[in-house]
């Protein structure tokens, strides 16, 4: 009897082109046997002698295709009476219920831009382009295993040259499930705002695009998880109409880049930056602006001197990119603050007040995703996710697991939303979903839901969500509890579940002695305690302890008080006579009265960062979640650059163990504007005496370890000053799998759950 050995291989294995690359490297052994997908990831039955088998084992480990990710490996023989006289792929099993990692979505390869812009290839500009290494994955998945039959590309069968393709193992489409061209593949229509069609080849469809961008007009293009709006960004009148059409007043726009060359023309990038802009995932990155020339910079991102930059992640953006060969405003297909839009007839209603042209195709999307946005410390290179999307999500990292028994449903924040389940061994946390106080964010967040039961097909047994009363979200336990009445539910604390997530994400559960930092502008604490600037200690089988905060200031105008940050300047200094100049008389009287009946008080560092951008220039009303910090740390980085600033300790007096003074802190900083002090110093010196503050409390804790979690820890100066100031004296531990914004709530209440449910 011939030896026959199982190989079983787990982790993303699916859509990377694992079948195809085992199956001629079978050949190579003469191997007989087959390779198939299975609901854990892929499995091979292979027969000959024990060495050759285990030589195989070895150049699978070394040489798979870059895009897989391998988490384990088994091998073991087994006796099988069967004696197999070639090797196949063999299909897959119908009706499986997946259990393994899914694939993200891949940016366009080398390969594949060289062969769409080749006059005598059969896929000459043709945008949807794609082999065993590169194209959409996730978007286009109904359920998995990632076969054809599984995706919206089912509807295109192939033509003959792409089945041969298909079938050659020579070829890099050998078994591609994605495999499609012009002849038998998704179609592009362009047309105006009343959908008159401009017709023509798709060369001739993409020339009249870049002809159009380049009148000044606002394009929307559907790409492979949805559309985007695009226009000439070095042209400011159209940058301006976009904003003023989208109504998005001063929220930086990203900017699409033709090639790395580009990016150095106009950004600071360097070899960190290359690698991430670069890679699979193809983020949005941030870069410093170093040639304002022939870029609307003011129009894209006002009064910061920074950039969202990204290349071509599809062949659409390839190709007009290619054509157009200028940098493109290129921002969510949506009216501002509403989800993106995915479906020909929805964009031209939502956005027919906002594009001039529109650039459509017939391939369905099932996973709608907006870019994902990262960015690093200038020093010291710290990653900071800023949003978590296509690329990356619904992944986590590969050791990451759950009881295969608790079929968890995480809610959640309602700011910044993403969900989290369980439904099987493993972790899946959703894509950036948004602010579910708008109604059509909120119906996306309740289809990924749905589109994740039927994926699973799992029902939840158990459902987390956050404590705030009023979260909208919460709606759902309504949903399932009616639909059956052993649903349980459990809620988390908000900034316990982002200390739940940091000591998750860096597997610090088996620790001892680790104070959590968890920053942000807010979360449910109590009924008359809003929490947001907290300090947390946790040991191992111990309960999370709140060890210490800001010192409360009270809240008061609701919603007002994170929109205006001469409010929370007010609120915390307690109607000090250095802002009194910024009110009226009735403001005045208004805030004196609030100050002084309110019941609600808050320990937020998000609104004492406001206050400190208000007290360093920052007068506007806030037009975007996070953009009076945003100017602090432009404002700040800009002295941090620096090599000569002598920091000060705004608190350098105050013997601080478990309470940061906020009124002290914000009034000296008044003090500093009031001695002529550089804004832009003093806005590194507010950093600085958080720092500070962060190191006094941690000495006090007696804490060895520092974790980090929250919105403000999107703050590059703020990450690179601790690690400035205390990496030497503490190990720290910062997001670089998630954001350590609220999209990260999700699965910090699932691992709470894990650790002290159970």
């Amino acid at each position: 009897m011939i030896p026959t050995f199982q190989i079983t291989i787990f982790g993303v294995v699916q859509g990377v082109g694992f079948r195809p690359f085992i199956y001629n490297l079978a050949l190579n052994y003469d191997l007989k046997g087959y390779v198939s997908n299975t609901e854990s990831g892929v499995i091979i039955i292979a027969q000959n002698k024990k060495e050759i088998i285990a030589d195989f084992y070895k150049e699978v480990k070394k040489k798979h295709p870059k895009n897989a990710q391998i988490s384990n490996i088994k091998i073991s023989e087994i006796l099988i009476e069967e004696e197999y006289h070639d090797f196949i792929i063999k299909p897959t099993d119908k009706n499986i219920s997946i259990n393994s990692q899914l694939t993200a979505d891949f940016a366009i390869c080398k390969n594949c831009k060289e062969e769409v812009l080749d006059p005598e290839n059969n896929r000459y500009y043709y945008p949807f382009i794609s082999c065993t290494s590169c194209g959409p994955r996730y978007a286009i998945a109904h359920k998995f295993p990632f076969e054809r039959e599984n995706t919206s590309l089912k509807e295109f069968e192939m033509c003959e040259n792409c089945l041969e393709e298909y079938h050659n193992p020579k070829d890099i489409r050998f078994h591609s499930q994605t495999n499609s061209c012009t002849d038998c593949g998704v179609k592009i229509l362009l047309t105006d705002n009343s959908g008159a069609v401009i017709s023509g080849t798709n060369r001739e469809i993409f020339e009249a695009l870049s002809e159009k961008l380049n009148n000044g007009k606002i394009v929307a293009v559907k790409n492979t998880s949805g559309y985007l709006l695009l226009c000439d960004a070095t042209n400011p009148e159209a940058v301006q109409e976009l904003r003023n059409r989208k109504k998005r007043l001063t929220k930086p726009f990203a900017v699409l880049f033709t090639d790395l060359d580009q990016i150095d023309n106009f950004l600071f990038c360097n070899k960190t930056e290359k690698k991430a802009i670069s890679s699979v995932q193809a983020p949005i990155v941030i870069l410093p602006l170093k040639n304002q020339a022939n870029l609307a910079v003011q129009q894209i991102a006002p009064s910061l001197n920074s950039i969202g930059a990204m290349l071509p992640n599809s062949g659409i953006l390839h190709l007009i990119s290619n054509l157009f060969q200028k940098p493109l405003v290129a921002t969510s297909g949506n009216f501002n603050g509403s989800t993106i839009c995915t479906d020909q007839d929805e964009v031209m209603e939502t956005l027919r007040f906002v594009a001039d042209f529109y650039l459509h195709h017939n391939l369905d999307i099932q996973h709608s995703q907006d870019d994902s946005v990262i960015k690093f410390s200038r020093k010291h290179k710290q990653k900071i996710i800023l949003r978590r999307a296509r690329g990356f999500a619904p992944n986590l990292d590969l050791s990451f697991s759950a009881p295969k028994a608790d079929h968890l449903l995480c809610l959640g924040a309602d700011l910044k939303n993403t969900i989290t389940i369980a439904p099987n061994e493993q972790i899946y946390t959703s894509e950036y979903i948004g602010d579910l106080s708008n109604y059509d964010t909120y119906n996306r967040f309740d289809k990924k839901i749905s589109r994740y039961q039927d994926f699973f097909g799992f029902i939840p047994e158990t459902i987390i969500y956050d404590s705030h009363p009023d979260y909208e979200n919460a709606k759902k336990i309504i949903d399932f509890t009616t639909q059956n009445n052993t649903v349980k539910a459990f809620k988390i604390q908000h900034h316990e579940a982002h200390f739940a997530a940091i000591l998750s994400e860096k597997k610090l559960w088996k620790k001892s002695k680790i104070l959590g930092v968890i920053w942000d502008g807010m979360g449910f604490g109590n009924e008359t305690e809003i929490w947001g600037g907290e300090f947390f200690a946790y040991s191992i089988n111990k309960p999370i302890e709140r060890l210490g905060h800001l010192e409360y200031f009270k809240w008061i105008l609701g919603d007002q008080m994170s929109k205006n940050p001469k409010i929370a300047a007010v609120s915390i200094s307690r109607n000090h006579k250095y802002f009194q100049q910024y009110c009226d008389k009735n403001e005045i009287k208004i805030y004196s009265k609030y100050i002084k009946d309110s019941s609600i008080r808050t320990s937020s560092v998000g609104r004492l960062i406001d206050a400190a951008a208000f007290t360093l220039g920052f007068k506007s009303p806030i037009l975007f979640e996070g953009e009076a910090g945003m100017y602090l740390e432009n404002l700040a980085q800009k002295a941090y650059n620096s090599s000569n600033v002598k920091l000060k300790d705004y608190l350098q007096n105050e013997k601080i163990t478990n309470t940061i003074p906020t009124k002290k802190l914000l009034l000296n900083l008044v003090k500093a504007v009031k001695s002529n002090t550089n804004l832009e110093i003093a806005a590194l010196n507010f950093h600085y005496t958080l720092v500070k503050c962060v190191e006094k409390i941690a000495f006090f804790s007696k804490s060895k370890e520092i974790a980090f979690s929250g919105g403000v820890f999107q703050n590059a100066v703020l990450i690179d000053l601790i690690k400035d100031h205390l990496q030497t004296k503490y190990k720290l531990h910062f997001h670089k799998m998630l954001s350590p914004n609220d999209e990260n709530i999700s699965f910090g209440q699932l691992n709470h759950y894990l650790h002290f449910k159970k």
